[in-house]
């Protein structure tokens, strides 16, 4: 396992973990605002809204079963260092 899988694996155990009393809509939306707030200040706005729309249609593919969509193009599209995932 590389280290991109285990931070996948470290944030989903976090959000499925945490005891307080927050909702599955309003941990969504702060695991986006992170996502949001981390990648605007490390990439760029505009970079950034590209990519939500790949991720995006790359969720739709996946979700519809499609054999040519899966998360690592985008890693090979927007991050220099390439680092695969399993997910």
């Amino acid at each position: 396992m590389n280290d991109l899988d285990r931070f996948y694996e470290e944030v989903c155990n976090l959000t499925e973990e945490f005891k307080g009393e927050v909702t599955p809509v309003a941990r969504t939306v702060a695991l986006f605002r992170v996502a949001i707030e981390y990648g605007a200040a490390h990439i760029g706005v505009s970079t950034l809204g590209y990519m939500m729309s790949r991720l995006l249609a790359i969720t739709l593919g996946v979700s519809q079963g499609s054999s040519y969509t899966s998360y690592d193009s985008i890693l090979e599209e927007f991050d220099p260092d390439k680092v695969k995932t399993k997910h």
